[in-house]
């Protein structure tokens, strides 16, 4: 008897865990479709600072010649929001190698989204945040921001590298201190590509922006919706007439 009863509580765990996987899965895809247009490709075309005038003017005319890619996420009519690191310029050797650099060179970055130049207007280096001013895109639905994650709140990450949607899924795993900023983190799969995407609960809220990802904690970093929403907010204000 008590064997049967064993097997019948097991038997309904498994059903309500797969009932509860099947409903977080089909929240995550709501969000997904609702979100996935905000999201766009950053292309990157890196060069050493004081580079040939009459290639910048061409990229300028003529669009990009990538040589690296990012995501960011469209937060007003002609205004995307990506991570500080994307476009700034600053490479690891390892990476300043790979694409041809030095490692004591010295870069600049283009950033063209949909063809367009896109231009840093406002920055928040220690959040790791940046707002891109560019043509071609209009926002959807005013973006909404969550304060303070739930502990093991559902997930879900949005990215567009090189063009290509891409979706991970995740929970919330907690604060995240660097270089004395409060930053969260979150398990979350990531990939090269995805800094500056948009991470969202199952409310379509945003809760942050990818950064980067710590591998001896194995934890995503996230830039916290908080300071995204005040660089955003300072801009508009600011740029008021």
């Amino acid at each position: 008897m008590a064997t049967k009863f064993s097997s019948l509580v097991l038997s309904l765990v498994f059903v309500f865990g797969s009932a509860y996987t099947s409903y977080a899965q089909d929240e995550a895809r709501k969000v997904q479709k609702q979100q996935e247009n905000r999201t766009v490709s950053l292309e990157l075309e890196f060069g050493k600072k004081g580079g040939d005038a009459i290639e910048d003017t061409l990229s300028t005319l003529f669009g990009a010649n990538p040589n690296g890619y990012a995501t960011g996420f469209i937060v007003s009519d002609g205004l995307v929001m990506t991570a500080y690191h994307v476009v700034s310029g600053e490479l690891s050797d390892a990476k300043k190698l790979n694409l041809g650099f030095k490692p004591s060179d010295h870069l600049d970055v283009k950033v063209f989204i949909k063809g367009c130049r896109a231009n840093v207007i406002k920055i928040d280096k220690e959040s790791d945040l940046a707002l891109l001013e560019t043509c071609r895109v209009k926002q959807t639905r005013p973006q909404a921001f969550q304060a303070t994650p739930k502990d093991n709140e559902n997930l879900v990450l949005l990215a567009r590298p090189h063009g290509n949607k891409m979706v991970s899924r995740g929970k919330f795993f907690g604060p995240y201190m660097f270089r004395g900023q409060e930053f969260l983190s979150a398990k979350i799969d990531s990939r090269d590509g995805y800094s500056g995407s948009p991470v969202y609960n199952h409310q379509a809220e945003l809760i942050g922006v990818f950064t980067g990802y710590d591998r001896l904690q194995d934890v995503a970093v996230i830039s916290p919706a908080a300071k995204a929403q005040k660089l955003l907010e300072e801009y508009m204000a600011s740029a008021k007439p």
